[in-house]
């Protein structure tokens, strides 16, 4: 699940924003990407899983909860929730905190 919003609107970076809303940075050395987490449990798992991207002047909050780890080895696919109630709350939480740090 994703919303978007205009970069001139922000008083602050975005991630600072999604660290006070919680979360922190991870890095995928297979993939080179960098990421945002919010444990739900002292486990490693589930985890709501944050990407922030840059396109055309806006920042893409894009959200997905993930249930457990990949099974196999050497896949990247895992169980993940997208669209779930669980993921709407979090994003809609996400999203009043990100609202606080702009410019009106």
């Amino acid at each position: 699940m994703k919303f978007r919003l205009p970069i001139e609107k922000f008083t602050n970076q975005p991630t600072q924003i999604v660290r006070r809303a919680g979360y922190f940075r991870i890095f995928d050395s297979k993939t080179g990407h960098e990421s945002f987490i919010r444990k739900l449990t002292a486990d490693r798992y589930p985890r709501f899983h944050l990407y922030l991207m840059e396109e055309d002047d806006e920042i893409i909050f894009d959200l997905h909860l993930d249930q457990r780890a990949t099974r196999y080895e050497g896949q990247t696919a895992h169980n993940a929730d997208y669209e779930s109630e669980e993921v709407r709350t979090e994003l809609t939480r996400i999203y009043s905190i990100v609202k606080q740090n702009m410019k009106v």
